[in-house]
């Protein structure tokens, strides 16, 4: 009895302990399971995030070839027109509207435009990856949706939106802008105001005993130095590396210094577009934006829309001793204004370069005959963007090259004026000051500006948005005298001048010899890109503006050096401030892509 009651207690704790058992594990069963579906779907979320990514990212791709191909900004319906959306195993593009893969251009505030057709509106916008810089940004979003196509989670979506943003960004809003190297090497006193950019390296070393202060940001594509001297640099007479010594800066070169993607001056990457190998002569390089394009060839679109003749509401052409005056680009001229622009061609003469070591042809166009004709009306549309090109074709007995000559440019417009030319172009005297009759009226010459805080233009004249731009510029000082031209230094004193515009012409870069290919040396580099052929011992040139560099001359391609060609003045150098809200008319603008955070929905 006592054994069957034993046996019986012993089933009863084998049956508890099965119970036990059995809830454990149907436990932990169920947390086996709630775990493999949480993990399930964490790992469906993770896809289809994944693969929302990846659709707005080749929406990018897509949106940022179309940006390129047509070199503007593009509605919403050009934006995600015909576009193929990829395909994700596994997941699908959630359906519904807005759900899709899609494009959608924004307005200023950022809000979807009601309409398909309209462009993005234009905001001013601070360049993040150009700090400095400002441009004209158009705004996107990008959006897509996704969902597993089975299993337990296909009623799941995921969604992320990102923004894409393109700028057309004025270039003349730095001092210095330059295609190939900015070298800043063994400067005397010097202070650069403005942002310094380059699309290749820079190199800033001042001389011993002098400062080179930089007061803003310096971007560069390429590399940079303030230890190392440029290439060439001691093929120079004056090379000097241990008077050599790095420059100041306003905050540190670490805050100030920063490596960025090429700013594009035509819209894309320029070796999408030129091509020197093929037989079209108008995309072999980017001194094609000042020259006229051959009309019996295809016009690539980016350099159509920055080409300055095209840009230009009056051209002057010079042939011999014909001068046509024509209404361009929308703008209409009548006889009465048309002759006298063609009496501002006031004289043909010619001089010696001693850079280019040749007698040159000179066609002086005196400013202020056009800005009489501008101000005396009968010329409508004008867009204040004067086209000027001698193409006297060169013969026998007249093989000197052709260039032209701006002088009394000391008033300009209201609206301001900028001269282009696919000629070598000379400055001559005070431009932009407010003046032509009396440079000691203006502060910077009366006193050679010691300190670079004094006034650039006469008293009640404010300076206009100017600009000159050409195969080379050369800066003739207030006491020029061409029958000098060809004299010994000492007898091309000059005197102190100041000159308000921006400058884009072309450059010959350090080892760069157009004829024989040989390595010739130091270009001068950015402190020389406007040339000089006077003795400035003493005076001083004082610039307000913007240099541009896209292109090697074509021109004037003379060596770079002092000795019986120029000594240099006191430079002062500074940024026209006034361009970064008003730069000069037909500014060639540089184009900027780039994508915002990403967002969930």
């Amino acid at each position: 009895m006592k054994q069957s009651n034993c046996q019986g207690n012993i089933l009863i704790v084998a049956l508890i302990l099965i119970f036990v058992v059995s809830g454990f594990v149907a436990t932990a069963l169920n947390v086996t399971s709630n775990t493999a579906r949480f993990t399930d779907r964490s790992s469906d979320y993770a896809a289809t995030q994944a693969a929302a990514e990846g659709a707005v990212e080749y929406a990018y791709g897509v949106w940022k070839g179309r940006i390129l191909a047509g070199d503007r900004p593009l509605t919403t319906s050009e934006a995600i027109a015909t576009i193929t959306a990829p395909t994700f195993t596994g997941i699908n593009y959630a359906t519904g509207t807005g759900n899709a893969l899609q494009i959608t251009a924004l307005d200023e505030y950022g809000a979807p435009m009601a309409n398909p057709t309209d462009f993005p509106r234009a905001v001013p916008t601070d360049l993040a990856a150009y700090p400095g810089w400002r441009g004209f940004s158009h705004n996107y979003l990008a959006a897509a949706k996704m969902t597993p196509s089975g299993g337990l989670h296909r009623s799941m979506s995921t969604g992320v939106r990102r923004t894409f943003q393109y700028s057309s960004v004025p270039i003349f809003q730095s001092m210095y802008f330059f295609e190939h190297d900015i070298e800043i090497y063994h400067a005397a006193q010097m202070i650069v105001t403005g942002l310094l950019h380059s699309n290749s390296d820079i190199y800033l070393k001042a001389m011993t005993g002098n400062s080179l202060t930089i007061q803003d940001r310096v971007s560069f594509a390429g590399t940079y130095s303030s230890t190392v001297d440029p290439p060439y640099a001691n093929t120079w007479s004056g090379y000097a590396p241990s008077a050599s010594r790095p420059p100041t800066f306003a905050n540190s070169e670490a805050s100030q210094t920063r490596q960025v993607a090429r700013m594009e001056p035509i819209g894309t990457d320029p070796a999408a577009v030129l091509n020197t190998t093929d037989t079209n002569p108008n995309n072999d390089s980017l001194r094609e934006l000042i020259e006229p394009p051959n009309t019996s060839y295809t016009d690539p679109p980016e350099l159509a829309q920055r080409r300055l003749y095209n840009k230009a509401g009056i051209v002057i052409n010079i042939n011999g001793s014909t001068v046509t005056v024509t209404g361009h680009n929308g703008s209409s001229i009548n006889s009465a204004r048309n002759t006298d622009l063609r009496n501002a061609i006031t004289s043909r003469a010619t001089i010696y370069d001693q850079r280019e070591g040749k007698n040159v042809d000179v066609a002086t166009l005196d400013v202020s005959r056009v800005v009489t004709a501008l101000n005396a009306g009968g010329i409508t549309g004008f867009n204040s963007i004067v086209y000027i090109n001698d193409t006297t074709p060169l013969a026998t007995g007249n093989t000197e090259p052709k260039t032209v000559r701006l002088i009394n440019g000391g008033i300009l417009p209201n609206n301001g004026l900028t001269v282009a030319s696919e000629n070598p172009v000379y400055v001559q005297g005070d431009y932009n000051t407010g003046t032509t009759t009396n440079p000691n009226s203006v502060p910077t010459n009366n006193g050679g500006n010691p300190t670079n805080s004094d006034s650039p233009t006469v008293a009640g004249y404010t300076r206009k948005p100017a600009a000159v731009i050409a195969d080379a510029v050369m800066l003739l000082s207030n006491s020029w005298n061409d029958s000098n031209a060809s004299q010994s230094l000492t007898n091309r004193q000059a005197a102190h001048t100041t000159y308000n515009m921006a400058i884009m012409a072309g450059f010959m870069p350090s080892g760069f010899q157009p004829t024989s290919g040989a390595q010739y040396g130091f270009s001068g580099g950015a402190i020389n890109y406007p040339r000089f052929l006077e003795d400035w011992s003493g005076e001083s040139c004082t610039y307000n503006g913007s240099m541009v560099e896209l292109f090697q001359s074509k021109t004037f391609t003379g060596e770079w050096d002092t000795g019986v060609i120029y000594r240099p003045p006191f430079r002062c150098f500074n940024f026209d401030t006034n361009f970064a809200s008003t730069p000069p008319p037909g500014t060639v603008n540089a184009s900027s892509w780039s994508r915002g955070t990403w967002a969930k929905y």
